[in-house]
């Protein structure tokens, strides 16, 4: 097995539910010199995601994964953020103007989705 492509910016929390789902929620702080650094690990993370699982969506919908993306100015006003799937590339038009940001990501899926994600950048839960 290959060494996981470890993450600077992003460190997660999992949980699990009775019904076989796990999430993986991460905060991220940067200032604007950051904003590029954090920009290509998210990018590369959810790049990853979008090749392996295809594009994300609701679960109940039959998508193998969804993703709840959110970014805030560091005044705490709320910014536009978007993970386009087809392009692999996240938007955020306003993050630019911004001294510093927080990133706020949920990923979810089935326990196979998280165990995957965990041994690609997290290192194995073994």
């Amino acid at each position: 097995m290959k060494p996981p492509q470890m993450l600077d910016y992003l460190d997660f929390d999992t949980s699990d539910d009775s019904e076989g789902l796990t999430s993986l929620d991460a905060m991220a702080y940067a200032k604007a010199t950051q904003w590029p650094a954090l920009t290509a690990e998210v990018t590369q993370l959810l790049a990853w995601c979008s090749d392996a699982f295809g594009a994300p969506g609701p679960l109940e919908d039959g998508h193998r994964w969804d993703l709840d993306l959110q970014l805030q100015s560091d005044a705490g006003d709320a910014l536009a953020l978007h993970w386009d799937a087809l392009q692999r590339q996240l938007l955020a038009p306003q993050a630019a103007q911004q001294t510093a940001l927080q990133l706020s990501l949920t990923l979810s899926g089935p326990d196979a989705f998280a165990q995957q994600l965990t041994e690609q950048f997290l290192g194995s839960n073994d």
